[in-house]
């Protein structure tokens, strides 16, 4: 999920096969430090989830001084990555860390956490432009698509814990849409779409093949999903990133 916004910055803006590799090696080790800190600031709430009850943290299977280790290792590896980024793309990756780190506590304040996440998991496209071409509006344009699937795709996963997250006031937008979420999403995905074709007109592309793709193949995954079935949550979730996939190659074979 973190990949795709990446790659299409890079695609965008024509970066080299080096570009793609450190971003690349970034957004995984990113990607892993992103996924311990939520888990240590999550650990209480996850033993009280039953999906993530048994997460090792959670479990105490690790310790959060253990945990700190690992996080302190894969940002060790993303320093490397960092290393190679131009200076300005450099200062604006370091909205990105303050970004995943502020992430995890948001579900304790906010109604729409996951407009946050959706901020902070694209915010690699800013990144990969800014490293290898000019940020201009229609990126933006852009970022503000890439907002709206992360919106679309994490509500379907929230959903999975909807029951549990109620007890335990954690927030979310799977609880703000939960009297009528493939309405909602309906309209999220209309709206991804709209944007997006905003923005491929601003750069000259021709719109109706992925538009039109784009938005039957989630609102597919919208129609099959079963919303009281957790595992059916995870799995529809996992499928949206072929949706990012997707948008990314039809950009590179475009261009």
């Amino acid at each position: 999920m973190l990949l795709w916004p990446c790659f299409l910055g890079l695609a965008i803006s024509n970066g080299n096969l080096w570009d793609y590799l450190i971003f690349f090696i970034g957004t995984l080790a990113m990607r892993s430090a992103g996924c311990i800190i939520n888990d240590i600031a999550d650990q209480d709430f996850d033993r009280q989830v039953n999906r993530t009850k048994t997460r090792p943290l959670a479990s105490k299977q690790l310790t959060t001084s253990q945990a700190l280790m690992a996080t302190i290792f894969f940002l060790c590896i993303s320093l490397v990555a960092w290393f190679f980024l131009n200076t300005n793309a450099k200062y604006i990756s370091l909205i990105g860390v303050l970004l995943m780190v502020i992430y995890p506590f948001t579900k304790r304040f906010i109604n729409w956490p996951q407009l946050f996440l959706g901020i902070t998991f694209n915010f690699g496209l800013i990144v990969a432009v800014t490293h290898s071409g000019t940020l201009t509006l229609s990126i933006l344009i852009l970022f503000l698509s890439l907002v709206g699937w992360t919106i679309f795709y994490d509500t379907i996963y929230a959903f999975a814990d909807i029951q549990d997250d109620l007890k335990i006031g954690i927030k979310s937008t799977a609880i703000v849409m939960q009297q009528f979420p493939k309405t909602y999403l309906t309209i999220c995905n209309v709206l991804i779409h709209i944007i997006l074709l905003t923005f491929l007109r601003t750069e000259g592309l021709i719109c109706i093949i992925p538009i039109t793709a784009g938005f039957f193949y989630l609102q597919t995954l919208l129609f099959k999903w079963k919303i009281e079935n957790p595992q059916c949550c995870t799995e529809t979730f996992s499928k949206c990133h072929f949706w990012g996939l997707g948008l990314w190659l039809w950009i590179v074979l475009t261009l």
